[in-house]
This record gives C-alpha cells, structure tokens and sequence, in this order.
C-alpha cells in the first residue's frame, strides 16, 4: 500500500480497528482510473483488502461502510464494486454527496469500521 507521510491507513481502538477513507492510490501513490468512478472503486476495494488483511480481519467482520461520491451519477458504480467485494455480507453503508475530495480527479472515498475481537 501507499504509505503517506502524513497519517496511517488504519489504527486499532480496543475491538475495533477503524480505516481512514482509501481513494484509488496504488502501491506507488499514482491515482487509479482518473475520471472512472468503477476503476477508482475497484482500486479502492483492492486496497482495503490489503489493510483487512494486514490486521488479519475478513471481510465479514465489517460493520461500518461510510462512501463519499463527488458525482451522485457514480453511487450505481461504487455500489457495485461494494457489492462484488462483500458478497453476501451486507454491513450497513453511508453515501454521502460532497463537494470536492483529496483532488479533482478523485471520484470516491471509502472508509470503515471493522470488529476485531481481541
């Protein structure tokens, strides 16, 4: 993963770990899909994999999915990668319309809430 000098993708508090909102960066930091709301999702998913994995969580163990969308035109896209992603795991979901994110080019941003029973 992309490791930003300027906070952490995710930090543990007692039986939940909580996962900064991820946007399509790859492992060298260059955005993923610039102006594609699915390519950016699908980058997205890929990199809460990794961090679902680093603290050795599955998938299911979600609770919380908060999606900010720039473009009320790409919920239909980001849906669908949430939706390939969690299967039949269906944890409660967020979608928020904002002005603006990390930089123009950037579409969505998710963030999560995941139970880690210590």
């Amino acid at each position: 993963m992309y490791a930003p000098a300027s906070y952490e993708h995710v930090a543990q508090a007692g039986d939940f770990a909580y996962v900064a909102g991820q946007v399509s960066r790859d492992v060298a930091g260059n955005l993923v899909g610039p102006g594609n709301a699915t390519e950016q999702a699908a980058q997205v998913y890929r990199n809460i994999d990794a961090i679902l994995r680093h603290i050795g969580a599955k998938r299911d163990q979600v609770v919380k999915i908060t999606t900010y969308l720039v473009d009320p035109a790409d919920s239909a896209a980001a849906a669908a990668q949430r939706k390939a992603f969690f299967g039949a795991h269906r944890p409660p979901h967020t979608g928020l319309i904002v002005a603006a994110l990390g930089g123009p080019e950037v579409k969505l941003e998710v963030e999560l809430v995941v139970y880690t029973p210590r």
